[in-house]
């Protein structure tokens, strides 16, 4: 297997500065005119994105989802000159 094809050991680790960053970005989204109707029929209601930007950006603890992603057996490998992440759990069952 050559170097590129082999399976290599992979860990979700974003830096502080990039997350600083993205917090910042999301905060300072120029957000459009409310929609004209109540429903949702052009779209996502700028009410629930604006919550999920709240969200992301006060609550949200990535540094939990990263945990719990590196918790799994994540690899990295590339196929046709595609790289590929992927997480490899085996099946409890033998014949799986």
């Amino acid at each position: 297997m050559s170097d590129k094809t082999a399976l290599r050991p992979f860990q979700v680790e974003f830096p502080e500065a990039e997350l600083t960053e993205l917090r910042r970005r999301i905060s300072a989204t120029r957000w459009p005119s409310k929609e004209l109707v109540a429903d949702r029929t052009q779209g996502v209601q700028l009410a629930t994105l604006q919550a999920l930007a709240r969200y992301w950006t006060t609550e949200y603890n990535w540094r939990k989802c990263e945990a719990r992603l590196n918790a799994l057996p994540q690899f990295t490998t590339e196929i046709d000159g595609v790289e590929i992440h992927f997480i490899h759990v085996r099946s409890r069952h033998e014949n799986a």
